[in-house]
């Protein structure tokens, strides 16, 4: 009896020692949830795990979701990886109480407010920057990217921390550049894949013009490098491209196989074309990148000139199809003052019903393929190189060099006259760079001129060749072409 009664006695106990934890624990605090954290990849426009990799040092994710109306467009980053390419932005803090913008989580910045426009940078967790606008949906703030085009970047609302900005306008939201295809390599050919979304331009360095956008994750076959090494040169679908080549930017890129690729010459940089400021309440374009102004509305009509990002121009015309905009331009750049730029790198204002469809110039026609018979009596070519017939493996990067003699009884004055691009045969340019430049010197009668420019051979067999021309105004003194052969 003793015993049992003991046993009983320790149960006794033993219940009223559990009870007691039970009442205790309930009235301490809860335990805290181990956090979760979404770790989806960042879209394959913010370079997927490259730019993962920065996130070692982020602050932790905030406690709160972020508001309806800024739900995040991209995941958070996941964990650091090892080899990061995509640049950090170096961007100024933002002034003590003026509007201003934290990252929570490293993000993104793009070209505009949206996940299918360029990758510009990388904007670290914990990171502060100047709020210098919102997008028409909210969803997005633009923060001051002094390197870019506009000085102004997108990054997602869902992932920063905005304060002091109630106040800061609504910004028009750009177009989204058109897709430009890339020529898929071979397996061994020399390539190079976009890590994010990059632009494809006409020229080594971003004050070049753009075709447009490779995707993230499109890969095109490299045909050369500039000569700093920073750009590569990718084909193109000559359909969208006639000239079948462009320039992006390496450290975009993941590259392979390009150890023995040529260098090819950087061309020459475009002559600015300052337009007149638009008058009050005048339809009008403003560029948002560096974009051509052309003598008509597509890409086989000659360039004039370059439009820097924040030009603008009063809008006279549209095509046909809505794709390209007539502005009016100094006579100087264009007899008829008025010259095209492409819908896709401006921003319209006023232009919803009082522009008219304006027909389009003729285009150029193509010239002979076979070389055309000298022409003009103010000039005379002295000498080429390389010959005409020269034999160019598909792809070679070459330079064209011209030795031309004044024959005329006045001088070529330097503010005068011009050497301009007149055509290629089957509309296959060769030439990078511009199709009109200024003379680097006046020319007296009897004197030479050495013009040169940077050409790259087409590349499926033919004959192909460029027709240029000095010429003053609607006075051509004399025309001049070069011929090659690709094999």
């Amino acid at each position: 009896m003793m015993k049992t009664k003991i046993t009983n006695n320790k149960a006794l106990v033993l219940g009223l020692i559990i009870v007691g934890v039970l009442v205790l624990s309930a009235c301490g605090p809860a335990a805290t949830p181990t956090p979760t954290q979404d770790t989806a990849l960042i879209q394959t426009q913010a370079a997927q795990t490259v730019v993962a990799d920065l996130t070692q040092n982020a602050p932790p994710p905030p406690t709160q979701a972020p508001p309806p109306t800024a739900a995040p467009t991209q995941a958070p980053p996941p964990g650091p990886t090892p080899d990061p390419n995509i640049p950090v932005a170096v961007i100024p803090t933002a002034a003590p109480g003026g509007p201003s913008a934290i990252a929570n989580f490293n993000t993104t910045i793009y070209s505009g407010p949206g996940t299918n426009y360029v990758v510009y940078a990388t904007f670290l967790g914990g990171a502060t920057a100047t709020v210098n606008g919102k997008s028409e949906d909210g969803l997005w703030w633009a923060i001051s990217v002094p390197v870019a085009p506009t000085g102004s970047g997108w990054v997602d609302a869902g992932w920063v921390t905005v304060s002091n900005a109630d106040s800061v306008p609504v910004l028009p939201t750009p177009p989204v550049p058109a897709t430009v295809e890339m020529v898929p390599p071979g397996p061994d050919d020399p390539q190079a894949t976009a890590l994010a979304n990059v632009f494809v331009r006409t020229g080594p360095a971003t004050n070049f013009p753009a075709f447009g956008i490779a995707p993230a994750g499109a890969t095109g076959r490299v045909i050369g490098r500039s000569e700093d090494g920073l750009w590569w040169v990718v084909r193109l679908n000559p359909t969208n491209v006639g000239a079948g080549y462009g320039w992006v930017m390496a450290e975009y890129t993941q590259a392979s196989n390009v150890a023995d690729v040529q260098t090819i010459q950087n061309p020459e940089t475009f002559t600015s074309v300052p337009p007149a400021p638009p008058p009050s309440g005048a339809p009008s374009a403003t560029a948002v990148e560096f974009v051509n102004v052309r003598t008509g509305p597509g890409t086989t009509y000659p360039v004039l000139g370059v439009a820097s990002p924040g030009a603008s121009a009063e809008v006279s015309g549209k095509s046909a199809d809505g794709a390209w905009w007539q502005v009016l331009i100094p006579t100087q750049y264009s007899s008829s003052g008025s010259g095209w730029v492409s819908a896709d790198f401006v921003i319209t204002q006023g232009t919803d019903n009082s522009v008219p469809v304006v027909d389009a110039p003729a285009p150029p026609p193509p010239v002979e393929t076979t070389p055309p018979p000298a022409s003009g009596t103010g000039c005379t070519l002295v000498s080429q190189s390389p010959a005409d017939g020269t034999v160019l493996a598909a792809g070679t990067g070459f330079s064209t060099t011209w030795v031309l003699q004044n024959t005329g009884a006045e001088k070529w004055d330097q503010g005068e006259v011009d050497v301009r691009y007149v055509g290629a045969a089957a509309n296959i340019p060769m030439h990078q760079g511009s199709d009109i430049y200024d003379l680097a010197a006046s020319v007296q009668p009897g004197d030479t001129y050495n013009f040169s420019v940077s050409m790259i051979a087409p590349f499926e067999p033919g004959v192909y060749g460029e027709l240029w021309e000095v010429a003053q105004g609607s006075q051509m003194f004399c025309q001049f072409y070069v011929y090659i052969s690709v094999p």
